[in-house]
This record gives C-alpha cells, structure tokens and sequence, in this order.
C-alpha cells in the first residue's frame, strides 16, 4: 500500500540567492517553475516576473552567479531563462523528497508548495528544513483533489502582493479610501505615501487585480 501524499509549503528567509536577493531592491513579484539540477551543480532557471521587471533583469544581468539570463516580454509579466552557478536550497529538500510545485518569491522571501509522499519522507524533509536553518515548515495537510488545486486565500494573496502594493492598500484602508463617501481622496493616500496620484492608482490597480484573481479564479 502507498503511503498518502501530503501537501507541504515552505518559506525560506535568508536565502543567499541572487534571485531572491535582488527581489529585495526592486518592486516585483517572481513565480518560479520547479528548477533544473545538473549534475555540475548549477541550475537551469525559468520564472516569471510581473512589476520594476527591466530594473530587476538589469541587476541580475550584472551578477556573476548568473549566466545566460533571457528576457522574453509579455502583455503584463516577462519571462525569464539563466543557468545559475550557486547551489539551491530546494535540491536539498527534493533530494530529502520534497516534491516542488509552485514557487514564489517576493521581497525575499522564497514559499515552495509541493507535496511529500508519506510521514517517514516528511519526516526527512523536515529535518532537512531544519538543518537548513533558513527553511520554515508552513503547512502540512492530506493531498486531496481540493487540496491539490488549492490556493488558500490568505497565503497566496500575501504572497502575491509586492510590498509597495500592500502599503498602498493598507494606507487607502485607514485613510478610508474605500469607504462610501470616501474619507480620502487618491491623492491624499498618495501624499502619505510619498509617491504620485498616478504611481498610487497604479499600485493600487495591480493589487486589486491580484485578490480579485484570487477571489474569482476564471
């Protein structure tokens, strides 16, 4: 008898990565697909990018771990293909038998969603996490036809949003921006904010497009 699938997600803060670092400095929202190990050590990388895109493909284009960096521009995000030299924390939590399936990164914080097949396997790759050190367990649940597809709200939504855009949001929420009347108009949001009527509403746009997609998946 096989042992039942769990589905697991992870965060890893501190990742020396030079993907994740530069995440750090530039407004954008990274979802990665499972990498490619070779055999060398490095890693064939492809993921997309939606926010400051030419910004973070330039300083990823100057980093010496990263080589052969693509750029492929689209309606709203940009594809990215590189090889990266430096080791991944993820092959060391698939070779512990982590499954990855979806990966995120926003302002430097890694999240792997994947399953385990069985306790005994979950068992190594939570003590892999832990030796690690910089690997979070975040949740643990039976893989079900609900759970495989699932996008919990509250995780992917946080997830999804870049920092700038959770500031904006929670600004215009204490400003009363979305009260009926409104307490606060775009540019009184905008000037606490320190930015432009047109940056907000920007900021704002993108953000709301994010939970509505997560709200209504079509």
């Amino acid at each position: 008898m096989i042992d039942r699938s769990l589905a697991v997600e992870f965060a890893v803060v501190g990742n020396s990565c030079p993907i994740v670092e530069t995440t750090k400095d530039h407004d954008v929202v990274v979802d990665e697909h499972p990498p490619a190990h070779r055999a060398d050590g490095r890693s064939l990388l492809q993921f997309h990018v939606e926010g400051e895109t030419q910004a973070f493909a330039d300083e990823l284009d100057a980093n010496e771990e990263v080589e052969y960096l693509q750029v492929t521009e689209e309606s709203n995000v940009s594809e990215f293909r590189c090889l990266l030299h430096e080791g991944c924390v993820l092959r060391e939590l698939t070779t512990a038998g982590f499954m990855p399936r979806e990966i995120r990164i926003v302002d430097g914080i890694e999240r792997f969603r994947g399953a385990v097949v069985g306790r005994d396997v979950l068992r190594n790759v939570i003590q892999c996490a832990r030796n690690l050190g910089n690997v979070e367990l975040e949740r643990v649940a039976e893989l079900t036809s609900e759970t495989s597809g699932d996008h919990s709200l509250d995780t992917s939504v946080k997830s999804k949003l870049t920092k700038d855009q959770r500031e904006a949001l929670l600004a215009a929420i204490r400003a009363g921006y979305f009260n009926v009347p409104r307490d606060a108009t775009a540019s009184e949001v905008a000037d606490d904010l320190g930015i432009s009527k047109s940056a907000f509403l920007d900021r704002m746009k993108r953000a709301e497009r994010t939970v509505f997609e997560q709200l209504f998946p079509v």
